[in-house]
């Protein structure tokens, strides 16, 4: 309710500038006050709104072949992106950098004529499989939306001694706080 006050009160405060100066401060003005109405403050009153230098996301590929054995975490070492660094390519494990609901996308290639079988962890956790058969290169995909704790865990694992091409991704950002 009192956020509600608070814009209401911005806006009233912005009829009354209106009129009561030159054109150019009336818009600068009312800029200003629109902008304080429009961000949201949370406990601690500090500016709570997200930016492309605050939201958590990643991307990240593999340069080579890879055989991470049964259970064993799949390091994309090639980082492209990884705002908030909560994605760490020596341990092929993203941290949740603060708690939300993010999405989570992983792409990958087998051998040639050889099956791949992996799949996304939350916490150590399965959470989709991705099972592709071998009688070509072959690409799967699983996307996953996860409601994250900070300091949650989610990696893509490998499923026996399955070698991944290294043609594949690993991706995720935050979508809600």
């Amino acid at each position: 309710m009192s956020n509600y006050t608070t814009v209401l009160t911005l806006l009233f405060l912005a009829e009354i500038v209106m009129g009561s100066c030159d054109t150019k401060l009336e818009c600068s003005l009312l800029g200003d006050l629109l902008e304080m109405a429009m961000k949201h403050k949370g406990p601690d009153k500090g500016c709570q709104c997200l930016s492309r230098t605050t939201i958590p996301a990643f991307q990240s590929m593999l340069n080579k072949v890879q055989t991470p054995g049964d259970n064993g975490v799949i390091k994309f070492e090639k980082v492209v992106i990884n705002i908030r660094n909560g994605y760490n390519p020596t341990t092929g494990i993203f941290t949740a950098p603060v708690a939300g609901v993010y999405q989570f996308s992983c792409t990958v290639m087998s051998e040639n004529g050889k099956h791949l079988s992996v799949y996304l962890s939350h916490n150590n956790v399965k959470q989709q499989r991705i099972w592709l058969k071998g009688s070509s290169h072959e690409t799967g995909t699983a996307i996953n939306i996860l409601n994250l704790k900070k300091g949650d865990q989610v990696a893509v694992k490998g499923l026996g001694n399955d070698r991944i091409h290294g043609y594949s991704s690993f991706s995720g950002h935050l979508i809600a706080q």
